[in-house]
């Protein structure tokens, strides 16, 4: 379950890279901190925040 989860993630981060709509990208930015809790809740190690790991993969603020 864990795997599909982070490669759902995964997928999620490659079309809020791909989308240039603020209104689209907050939304799956949504979905994927559910994801994030998702993995969390089942002993995942992720950060405390998920904004932390998609600044640090993209190297700016996600808002």
């Amino acid at each position: 379950m864990l795997e599909r989860i982070a490669g759902a993630r995964a997928l999620l981060r490659e079309v809020i890279e791909a989308t240039d709509l603020p209104l689209i990208e907050r939304a799956l930015l949504l979905a994927d901190m559910n994801l994030h809790w998702a993995q969390w809740n089942l002993g995942a190690p992720v950060s405390l925040m998920p904004e932390t790991e998609y600044t640090a993969e993209r190297g700016r603020n996600p808002e």
